[in-house]
């Protein structure tokens, strides 16, 4: 048996869908899998984003010289509908799949803080600054969608399992927020807190088939939601300085812990924890910075 790196961890011509992979770290996975010879199915709302990540992820292909088929379902994950949608677009499509990536996601910050100090009127209008909206749209897209578009398409990932016991996988988006303190994010930090322990309940209901699933739980990484442009007053990069990393995470790094997930077929159960150290420097603090 060969101990290369290129055949343990080969994915080669895996199917693999991934929801949120027109922007973000969706699109960064959806780079590295296509890269790594996989056919990639993106899943988003945004048509213009699709159309974009399409285009290259097939320069992309070209250029790695593999023939990675790439394509892509418009659709709204935070609705019975939309899922149900996309389910039957993706069973149209694939007789197996062997990787489903639950990228997706949300976060909603309180519109007011509080600051150690301040009056109890100011704490009760912090804590109530976080709308039950905003809660709603949270889990919809962090939870549900996750558990329901997995659920929806647990038949395909059972074929590849039944190809080869542990192939078909799937991996989850936590967050280092689901176990640290910090304050005015209550949505996100709950529904990542859910995504923890939903990844372990499917390990466990999916047992008998052995289709594995997991979580990524990314600490800074630049996107969207982790801005660490210096010039701008939202920049996350004074929060990387501080950990033992002392900077954001990059795409490679993001990449080859998805890879390491779809490919090692004895990982079932676990949250993956990639933070430069994140956890070490900013879990029980009390700030509303951290």
């Amino acid at each position: 048996m060969s101990l290369k790196v290129s055949d343990i961890f080969s994915i080669q011509n895996y199917q693999v869908v991934i929801t949120g992979g027109a922007s973000g770290l969706g699109k960064i996975l959806a780079r590295g899998f296509v890269a790594n010879g996989c056919n990639v199915c993106i899943v988003d709302i945004d048509q213009e984003g699709i159309n974009a990540s399409l285009s290259e992820l097939k320069a992309i292909a070209e250029e790695s010289g593999t023939s990675s088929q790439i394509s892509s379902v418009v659709g709204d994950l935070s609705c019975e509908d939309g899922l149900q949608g996309i389910i039957s677009s993706i069973k149209s499509r694939f007789s197996q799949l062997d990787v489903l990536v639950n990228c997706a996601g949300i976060r909603r910050v309180n519109a007011l803080s509080y600051t150690p100090g301040e009056s109890l009127s100011q704490l009760a209008a912090a804590t109530g600054s976080s709308s039950y909206s905003d809660w709603e749209s949270t889990f919809k897209i962090n939870v549900l969608s996750p558990h329901f578009l997995t659920a929806g398409l647990v038949e395909l990932l059972g074929k590849a399992s039944e190809k080869e016991f542990g192939r078909g996988n799937v991996i989850c988006f936590s967050s280092v927020s689901s176990v640290h303190n910090g304050q005015y994010v209550p949505s996100y930090q709950t529904s990542k807190a859910s995504v923890d322990h939903l990844v372990r309940i499917m390990a466990a209901e999916f047992s008998d088939k052995y289709i594995r699933v997991n979580a990524i739980s990314p600490g800074l990484f630049p996107s969207k939601m982790n801005p660490m442009d210096i010039s701008i007053p939202e920049s996350n990069m004074r929060y990387a300085k501080e950990m033992p990393a002392r900077r954001p995470g990059k795409e490679q790094e993001l990449v080859s812990a998805a890879i390491f997930l779809a490919s090692n077929k004895y990982v079932d159960g676990r949250i993956l924890r990639i933070d430069g150290g994140r956890l070490l420097v900013c879990k029980g603090n009390i700030s509303q910075d951290d």
